[in-house]
């Protein structure tokens, strides 16, 4: 399995008739991995991974050796978003719509829309998938990708395009680079300034990866898992030099700023250069990532910022570098360290905080406190010796600031309702992972016993309603309707021949809406392209859309409940989507 990538021919005249025009502001191509711990760059003397690339674009830029992140994906997306900490934001998790971000917050991709730049992403999104948590509802004009945590196959995969699904052929960062190359190209001939967002979900599993990657790791002796791992790492080096290629072709480089990092740390223990932790966790090797900000002609090359700085800081930053002089909407936690990239000694002087849940997290300086001690990590980054019995006033200094930092956050934050009819453009899905299930369980615990589970058991992204087997148990999503209205009902779900006398009721506030008898149907299991069989994550399956009926929605906010009053035979549905269209 390997592909070539050669640019449409379209995109090569682009290319040809692209140019610098130095009246413009500076463009800014944000690039953020998925998952890509600190040690998984060949210049953070990994003796394993080759990527050359990104060497040279760390040679050519500053790099930001402490620079922190979010434990986990949706968090991080947010605060580089709104320059804010995401626990303001409405942002507390990662799927159950614990990723959407209020509608009130100004994003990064608005900033630069109202500056009058053109602005698009590629790739992952990850803070909402419905009006008005979409991108294209969120300052950015093109959107080719997913707007889930993962996605369930890598490769020959639908994928959004603008608001409609698209088939695709090849490996999806592959084909987000050429979206995102054809994006400059086409900005650059209309002479307008860009704004990219270049969102790769490598190397979050699934383990998709051409071949020739995969292979190359495999012959140095390295175990199936992590030669993934790093193929996928690879081939994002690979993208990076298309990239950089295209940029050269147009004459971008010196009015363009690249910045790279990744969202979090690994998600498996690996060389991570003695950090402590993984994904998930408040330690080093959790929140700490590689980072690069150049500029030719405006940045020094490979200068070294030796503070403490996070993903908060970015948008501030930005604004500084290309002159956006106005006004946020909202107060914002990050301070802009573009004095530093002049080469200005400021010190920020602040304290960098996390509590994920309720995972707390403190750092100032070279001192950091978690619930498991007091760390110098300059001196001991693996955190291996507490040291606050020899400085109790600093650890309680910084005990403090965190417990005010707690004080000035919003209290628990609730789920924010999936918006039905507040957008003609774009249908309403309402995914099964979104959906809570009834009665309550424990999170990340087998609940199959409570008559009602996922078919991964975990419920991550992309998986399914399955083990329906109680008529008490149910579905429920929290809605907001905007105005009451008549809806399509189409549904993605499997059902066996010996459950087909299965009855199931949609129920709207005081409405009700009995579903007919549906047809049996197996979704087909699509090509297994895994390095290494998925534990936790659904598999790919091509599920079909049926339409069920109509049903009038009342206005207001309530749980849309799916409930399964008769079962047939041994279980009820396996349900992937409801999706609603509103009718004309």
């Amino acid at each position: 399995m390997k592909f070539i990538y050669i640019l449409p021919i379209f995109m090569i005249s682009l290319l040809l008739l692209s140019c610098e025009n130095s009246a413009n502001p500076p463009n800014v191509i944000l690039i953020l991995t998925d998952d890509q711990g600190y040690g998984d760059l060949s210049r953070n003397k990994n003796q394993l991974i080759q990527t050359p690339h990104l060497d040279q674009l760390f040679d050519r830029g500053a790099t930001v050796p402490n620079f922190y992140v979010s434990p986990v994906c949706a968090p991080t997306r947010a605060s580089i978003l709104t320059g804010r900490y995401y626990q303001r934001t409405g942002v507390h998790g990662v799927t159950r719509g614990r990723e959407r971000m209020n509608v009130q917050e100004e994003t990064m991709g608005d900033v630069f829309q109202d500056a009058g730049y053109s602005s698009g992403i590629f790739g992952k999104w990850h803070n909402g998938g419905n009006y008005p948590y979409h991108p294209l509802f969120r300052g950015f004009d093109l959107f080719t990708g997913f707007t889930s945590g993962h996605y369930p196959s890598y490769i020959d995969a639908p994928i959004q395009k603008n608001g409609k699904t698209i088939n695709t052929k090849g490996y999806l960062p592959d084909i987000f680079t050429d979206e995102a190359i054809g994006f400059i190209a086409q900005a650059s001939k209309d002479n307008k300034p860009f704004f990219c967002f270049l969102t790769y979900q490598t190397p979050h599993t699934p383990l998709h990866v051409p071949d020739s990657y995969f292979n190359k790791y495999k012959e140095k002796g390295i175990d199936d898992f992590t030669a993934a791992l790093y193929g996928m790492v690879d081939n994002i080096d690979y993208n990076l030099g298309r990239l950089i290629d295209a940029m050269n072709q147009m004459k971008l480089e010196e009015n363009t700023i690249i910045v790279f990092l990744s969202d979090n740390g690994p998600l498996t223990y690996r060389y991570n250069m003695d950090l402590k932790g993984k994904k998930g966790m408040v330690d080093e090797g959790g929140v700490r990532v590689p980072f690069n900000i150049s500029w030719k002609g405006h940045i020094g090359e490979g200068i070294q910022l030796d503070q403490s700085l996070a993903h908060i800081d970015l948008l501030p930053t930005l604004k500084e570098l290309t002159g956006i002089k106005s006004k946020p909407k909202h107060f914002l936690d990050g301070k802009s360290f573009a004095p530093q990239l002049r080469g200005e000694k400021k010190e920020l002087n602040r304290f960098l905080f996390e509590n994920l849940g309720d995972r707390m997290r403190v750092l100032k300086d070279s001192l950091l406190l978690t619930a498991e001690g007091l760390y110098n990590i300059k001196q001991d980054p693996g955190q291996k010796e507490d040291i606050s019995i020899k400085f109790p006033e600093q650890k309680q200094l910084l005990q403090t600031k965190f417990d005010q930092w707690q004080q000035d956050l919003p209290e628990k934050p609730e789920v924010l309702p999936i918006q039905i009819g507040f957008s003609e453009k774009l249908p309403v899905i309402l995914e099964a992972s979104q959906a809570d299930l009834f009665p309550p369980f424990q999170f990340r615990k087998d609940r199959r016993h409570t008559g009602i589970a996922y078919h991964s058991l975990y419920g991550w992204a992309h998986d399914w309603v399955d083990e329906w087997t109680k008529t008490e148990a149910y579905i429920g999503w929290p809605v907001e309707v905007k105005e009451a209205s008549s809806y399509q009902v189409f549904m993605e779900y499997a059902l066996d021949s010996v459950n087909q006398k299965v009855k199931l009721i949609l129920e709207a506030g005081d409405q009700q809406f009995q579903i007919p008898d549906l047809k049996p149907f197996t979704p087909e299991l699509l090509h297994d392209y895994d390095r290494v069989p998925r534990v936790v994550e659904a598999p790919a399956r091509a599920w079909k859309a049926f339409k069920v009926g109509e049903i009038q929605l009342p206005k207001g906010k309530y749980d849309l409940k799916l409930k399964s009053v008769q079962i047939g035979g041994n279980k009820s549905i396996e349900l992937k989507s409801i999706l609603l269209k509103k009718k004309n």
